[in-house]
């Protein structure tokens, strides 16, 4: 049986040392675990940026197909100016991942590497906020 996208409800937590969400940025998601028809495992998490990535909406997004092969991909889903834009979204993007495996529903992602902690490319560019 199919994953059935309702089920999964994007989670959000506060990264910052105050008491409630910030304006932009430094939150991350729950991780969301959901199992396909051909039994492979995904594991997503989100996170939006802050300092130099400043509302940059990112996933990462552990695979574990059913000879327990485990491959980690990450993204970025562009730039948002507000934390509820951002996590709407990523419920939007996450919905319709679980149903078609894909992410074909963003006008624009990209494959990301981290290295020491900042996002590149692959292609090799740094991603920076435009904030």
């Amino acid at each position: 049986m199919p994953a059935i996208a309702s089920r999964y409800t994007v989670n959000w937590n506060n990264g910052t040392q105050w008491a409630s969400m910030p304006e932009l940025g430094a939150i991350y998601s729950d991780p969301i675990q959901f199992w396909t028809v051909d039994n492979y495992r995904y594991t997503v998490t989100f996170h939006i940026g802050d300092g130099r990535t400043l509302g940059l909406l990112f996933a990462e997004v552990e695979q574990i197909n059913p000879d327990f092969m485990s491959q980690t991909m990450n993204y970025c889903f562009g730039q948002f100016y507000s934390n509820s834009g951002a996590s709407k979204f990523a419920q939007f993007a996450m919905d319709h991942f679980i149903e078609t495996e894909t992410w074909s529903v963003c006008p624009w992602f990209e494959a990301i590497d981290w290295i020491d902690g900042t996002p590149y490319t692959l292609t090799g560019d740094e991603l920076v906020s435009d904030i």
